[in-house]
């Protein structure tokens, strides 16, 4: 009887292992603002305060209304990172709640409109031709997406004599130099402007089939003609330059050539800080209601 009584004190005496118990430590939502039908992520920190391996079930709500759910196990003292993406198609602020955790979602108005993304300032300090081999590259941002592309915008001339017959290639690319789309044009697209001294040049566009940009992208003209005669396009310098480049070679093979080298030292243009193309691109995207 005793060894029963002193057995029995014993195992009272050993610690209770606890069931397991959930918090969620943390709950965020990237971006915390999105246009109308596009997604958020939410993202949770979940842990296990109990000494016994669980379930948890998330059940993931907005203003109230659950929108996801999914179950975890979880092991002791550890936490768990659980990811949900969440959206709506009517504005206004929503509340995401994950158990007693809460942040907030705020969902914009948007509609389709066209934009144009350039890079000057639409008047041109001066026009340059770009070499026998070369090109104008220039790199556009989306600025969402997708931005659907329709037109490019160049403001060029022809220069010189002796330019009949000749062409040019315009391409899309992407930052691979992989076309999106590329197509020759007879140089005489381009109004005529004679030879130096200098002329303001002109804006012509150029239709492209409509192309969705999911992704930074660059518009490459190859004039592929010579000094004394071919395109020359508009430069300006309004702006620092951080996206226009000269270019050697035919898409995908292109190797950015440096201005200081090409042009002639003594003028403003040699200095690439100062050179911005004047091409421009149009497209639509869906933007917020202004």
């Amino acid at each position: 009887m005793l060894l029963a009584a002193i057995t029995c004190l014993a195992c009272s005496r050993q610690p209770q292992i606890q069931p397991a118990s959930f918090q969620v430590v943390s709950l965020g939502v990237t971006p915390e603002q999105v246009p109308a039908g596009e997604e958020a992520t939410v993202i949770a920190q979940v842990t296990n305060l109990g000494g016994l391996p669980g379930n948890f079930t998330a059940e993931l709500t907005m203003n109230g209304e659950q929108v996801a759910a999914k179950t975890v196990t979880i092991q002791p003292e550890k936490i768990v990172k659980l990811t949900f993406n969440v959206s709506s198609d009517e504005p206004g602020t929503y509340k995401i709640q994950l158990d007693s955790a809460g942040a907030t979602l705020t969902v914009i108005a948007v509609e389709e409109r066209d934009i144009e993304l350039k890079y000057d300032s639409g008047v041109s300090q001066d026009s340059l031709w770009a070499g026998n081999n070369n090109g104008f590259l220039i790199s556009f941002s989306p600025p969402a997406k997708p931005f659907v592309l329709k037109k490019v915008s160049i403001c060029g001339g022809i220069y010189g004599v002796a330019w009949e017959g000749k062409t040019f290639e315009l391409s899309v690319l992407d930052k691979f130099y992989t076309p999106f789309f590329s197509q020759v044009y007879a140089i005489a697209k381009f109004p005529v402007k004679g030879a130096f001294p200098y002329r303001e040049p002109s804006w012509v566009d150029f239709d492209i089939p409509p192309t969705p940009m999911e992704d930074d992208f660059l518009v490459y003209l190859f004039t592929g003609t010579g000094m004394h005669k071919g395109i020359q396009v508009g430069v300006d310098d309004s702006f620092t330059n951080e996206h226009s480049d000269l270019a050697s070679g035919r898409p995908p093979n292109l190797s950015v050539v440096s201005i200081d080298t090409f042009y002639n030292s003594t003028y403003w243009y040699s200095d690439r800080s100062k050179v911005n193309w004047m091409i421009r691109v149009t497209g639509s995207a869906c933007m917020p209601v202004e």
